[in-house]
């Protein structure tokens, strides 16, 4: 409970009104799950505008707002890079361009970089057509080698993930007239075949979809030939989850990849395509670490095991890195062993620059107890040779950003806590080229990183980062935010302001003094497979446990104190921070909710939730059922509990997950009279969160944990 009347205090606990329309019912806010409905929006825009007054009126407001404005201006959005071939492809996104520019710069003979050029400024293309759209960039597999002049880009108005497809001239920097395009009617996924076909899975009205909400049919796309006339050449079952798209190979070698995401557990199918249209199953084991497919060479599918298996006749441990031959002339002989890590060490997840393959390399980041190195696997006469590069500081991430998988060449950067962002292009037998360094936004020296371990409820160690000021507060004074993930076997990686900690707006928390604890929980991807599967389903209080004893660690050990406490997390580490915050009120003294998924019963009849059944459970089945009623948090609200305040941001855009889950839970906080706001954007997609993007978002979001956890004496 906050101990004085601060403004804030003074409005958390008003009663905001229901709509009359609103129904009684088994759940009597049902009716706010649909994201557009008129009556729904009317009551998000309601409580957008108290929770706005009440937070600008707030003392730390005005502040907070402008030393937003001015990290936003001295610290620029670090921009991501893409190497093909010649090119050096960078998207950056800065105040005047919150939607992003996409820039290309060509390489000399020497390695040298050509002067950069603009080929699309998406906010301007956003103001000629009439929509805010969001360019989702980043694929390896977005344009067509050795060339890379054609690409395959996806804009999304609003910043869904319904997107459509354009192709792209990257050379003239144009939209190309009569080229491959889709309407914006779902979610899209293609790769180029040759320049004249495409192997396209399109969400479009009318088309078969998986649980999550992807078409389940994969198409042979011709040029000039309508889409809805291309013709179907595999199709997925409508109980998949996911079914995504890859490419390998040039000229007429080069293939499609089908990867079938069988379901959340995970279980994955692969399928190469050719020019033909012909399909040649992968012979590799269902059971692989996300996303499957973790990179390609010029002729090889990078994967990694979840579990162990007998490929070929040979067996191979869970973690095992393989490669496997799609160019093999020998029926019998595809895969080849990578990498197998040692006791104690973790391929870091693909999905955060963990892993990456160049023409004749595997370039993998390993981690032991939350210490990195880089580990290279280079193919040399049909072997598979090792080089491991130094162990980084603790708090120090290096990652593979990009690779060419037709090249050499690799983007590989680091960064921390208190390292800024440093981005090389790095070359075999050459000096790296320093892309970007991003610059010192404060004083490194004044703090310190640590890592340290706490004891879960059933006697699992958990390590977490603690980083906090050198100058030691009095005991229990420090004000600390937690955040974490915890789920789908993602890994949590350091990084120097960050989206993970609300990127520039992080700056405020820090000037004051504040310190930032990242548990490393069960349900992410941090120790393995096995560290995923620990917390999947009926044991996925596990993952709360962890980070409840963190909590718990932090406070018994007088680094901070429940009032100085606060917890913020964005998609599954929404759900976490509403999740801790339900059960253990006691810990925390303010929570930040992002995209959440919160109603655990219902998240199946929401955005993609269908297909991620097998990391919580269906709640459809009785036993499942039981067990997710005892963490959801929709459910777990109790009237008689006094809850810390909450903010839930959300955009009504988020077709991921849905607005319906951040607005029930508001709705029903209030019905409790419990302290709770709510913050819902127009756009902004899944990654609503964003402070290049609603630096007003984030400045109110920030206001409000410091004016909660950081109380004037």
């Amino acid at each position: 409970m906050l101990k004085r009347r601060s403004p804030l205090a003074a409005v958390l606990f008003l009663v905001f009104s229901i709509p009359a329309t609103a129904l009684a019912s088994e759940d009597e806010f049902r009716w706010l799950e649909s994201a557009k409905d008129p009556a729904a929006l009317a009551w998000v825009e309601n409580q957008r505008a108290q929770a706005e007054t009440a937070l600008k009126a707030l003392p730390q407001y005005a502040e907070v707002s402008k030393e937003l404005s001015t990290s936003l201006t001295a610290v620029p959005a670090s921009p991501s890079f893409m190497v093909m071939g010649r090119k050096i492809v960078r998207f950056q996104r800065d105040a005047p361009h919150p939607h992003g520019v996409l820039s290309v710069a060509t390489r000399g003979g020497d390695g040298s970089i050509g002067p950069w050029r603009v080929v699309l400024d998406v906010d301007a293309i956003g103001k000629a057509e009439g929509k805010p759209y969001e360019l989702q960039w980043g694929s390896e597999y977005a344009c067509l080698p050795p060339a890379y002049d054609r690409c395959l880009l996806s804009l999304s108005p609003g910043g869904g993930d319904a997107a459509e497809l354009r192709e792209f001239d990257l050379e003239r920097g144009q939209f190309v007239e009569g080229g491959f395009r889709t309407p914006a009617a779902g979610r899209v996924d293609a790769v180029w075949l040759n320049q004249d076909q495409v192997l396209i899975a399109d969400a479009q009205r009318g088309r078969a979809l998986t649980l999550g909400m992807w078409s389940a049919d994969v198409q042979l796309w011709k040029r000039g030939q309508p889409l809805q006339d291309a013709h179907v050449i595999w199709s997925a079952s409508q109980s998949d989850a996911v079914v995504l798209l890859g490419s390998v190979g040039l000229g007429s070698a080069r293939r499609g990849i089908i990867n079938d995401v069988l379901d959340y557990s995970y279980r994955f199918k692969m399928i190469t395509v050719d020019q033909e249209g012909r399909l040649q199953a992968v012979g590799l084991p269902e059971k692989l670490k996300p996303f499957g497919l973790l990179g390609v060479t010029d002729r090889h599918i990078v994967v990694q095991l979840a579990a162990p298996a007998l490929i070929e006749g040979k067996s191979y441990q869970a973690e095992d890195v393989l490669a496997y031959d799609v160019s093999s002339a020998d029926p019998d002989h595809h895969v080849d062993l990578v990498y197998s890590p040692k006791e104690g060490n973790i391929v870091a997840s693909a999905s955060f620059g963990g892993i990456a393959a160049t023409r004749s390399a595997v370039t993998m980041v390993v981690t032991n107890r939350l210490r990195s190195q880089i580990v290279t696997a280079r193919l040399k006469a049909a072997h598979w040779v090792l080089r491991e590069n130094k162990a980084e500081d603790p708090g120090t991430t290096p990652a593979i950003a990009a690779s060419d998988p037709n090249g050499d060449d690799l983007i590989v950067s680091r960064s921390g806590y208190l390292m800024p962002l440093q981005t090389d292009l790095v070359s075999p037998g050459r000096a790296p080229l320093r892309l970007y360094s991003q610059a010192p936004a404060f004083d490194a020296s004044a703090f310190r990183v640590e890592i340290r371990t706490a004891t879960s409820a059933d006697g699992t160690a958990i390590d977490y980062y603690l980083l906090r000021p050198k100058k030691d507060a009095a005991p229990g004074a420090l004000p600390i935010l937690m955040t974490g993930y915890g789920g789908f076997g993602f890994s949590y990686t350091p990084g120097y302001l960050d989206p993970w900690v609300g990127g520039a707006s992080f700056l405020s928390w820090l000037k004051r003094g504040g310190g930032l604890a990242v548990p490393i929980i069960r349900g992410g991807g941090e120790r393995g497979e096995m560290w995923h599967q620990a917390a999947m389903r009926e044991k996925h209080q596990r993952s709360y446990d962890d980070f409840e004893a963190v909590a718990s660690d932090l406070i018994a050990k007088g680094i901070t104190s429940p009032k100085h406490l606060g917890v913020f997390g964005s998609s599954n580490g929404g759900l976490l921070a509403a999740a801790v915050v339900v059960q253990r009120p006691d810990l925390f003294g303010a929570a930040v909710s992002d995209a959440p998924v919160l109603d655990m019963l219902r998240y199946t009849d929401m955005g993609i939730g269908g297909g991620m059944m097998q990391e919580f459970g269906d709640p459809r089945d009785p036993p499942m059922r039981e067990a997710i009623l005892g963490w959801s948090p929709y459910q777990n609200v109790k009237p008689t509990v006094s809850y810390p305040p909450m903010l839930f941001t959300v955009s009504t855009e988020d077709n991921r997950v849905g607005p319906g889950h951040a607005r029930k839970m508001t709705a029903l906080l209030e019905k409790y009279h419990k302290p709770v706001f709510l913050l819902e954007e127009p756009e902004g997609g899944h990654g609503v969160s964003s402070s290049t993007e609603r630096p007003d978002l984030m400045a109110l979001r920030l206001t409000f944990l410091i004016d909660t956890l950081m109380p004037p004496n």
